[in-house]
């Protein structure tokens, strides 16, 4: 992804359809994962990202095109400060009053040491945050730049994502004390809430996924955030 001028060096597809098919293997894996077969998430997942990397290919895109090209120092580094501040922060948060509630959630209650060792280690980093990387600052973010340029190419990426955390959101406030104490019962304002905070978080990861010319960086970034959300919520609930 060419920085400088906004698009892409290549020649823009004159096809429609990897993109479409993108759009659709999206929609069909969150169902999946969300409604229909949530318990096989990971399975999905892989599929996905094995679609995804067909479709990337199918659009005429290298791997550096959707960021997995060799990773640089530069982005090495980037990806390791962005984990280590993270994870930091997050530990503080559980010991200050204002934040600490915010990691309660009650869906974690009853997991036993093994099976949040497996939502840590390999749910979260390949079922989630792999996922979406590869799927919304990788093959969705390059083919929208192809088309539209830089800035479009970031705000598409960002709604789907906001769009893609609808149905993980319903659940919101019934699960999170915090979220729940303010909302009460208004799921749908939880959900819609949720979307934005998705869809911000994802112009950010863009923003990195572009400076740093990789994925590693936002991967980093966002597998740290969800496991040691998980981790951290489950601690204090068994606490």
């Amino acid at each position: 992804m060419d920085g400088s001028d906004g698009r892409q060096a290549a020649t823009a597809p004159t096809r429609s359809w990897p993109l479409l098919g993108t759009l659709t293997l999206l929609v069909a894996v969150n169902v999946l994962n969300n409604a229909a077969a949530p318990a096989l998430y990971v399975l999905w997942a892989c599929v996905a990202i094995v679609g995804l990397v067909l479709l990337a290919r199918a659009d005429g895109l290298r791997r550096q095109d959707w960021g997995f090209g060799p990773v640089t120092g530069r982005a090495a580094r980037a990806a390791a400060a962005l984990a280590g501040v993270t994870a930091t922060a997050m530990l503080v948060g559980t010991q200050l009053a204002g934040f600490a509630t915010a990691y309660e959630d009650e869906r974690v209650a009853g997991m036993g040491a093994g099976e949040v060792a497996f939502v840590v280690l390999v749910r979260v980093p390949v079922g989630t945050a792999l996922l979406e990387e590869v799927a919304f600052r990788g093959v969705l973010l390059a083919m929208l730049t192809r088309r539209y340029g830089t800035a479009w190419g970031i705000a598409g990426s960002s709604v789907a994502f906001g769009a893609w955390h609808l149905l993980p959101s319903l659940d919101l406030a019934a699960g999170n004390a915090a979220i729940g104490s303010a909302l009460g019962t208004h799921h749908l304002a939880a959900a819609v809430i949720g979307m934005v905070a998705a869809g911000l978080a994802g112009a950010f990861l863009c923003l990195l996924r572009i400076r740093y010319d990789h994925l590693i960086a936002p991967l980093a970034l966002h597998v740290t955030t969800n496991s040691a959300a998980y981790l951290l919520a489950w601690l204090m609930v068994s606490s």
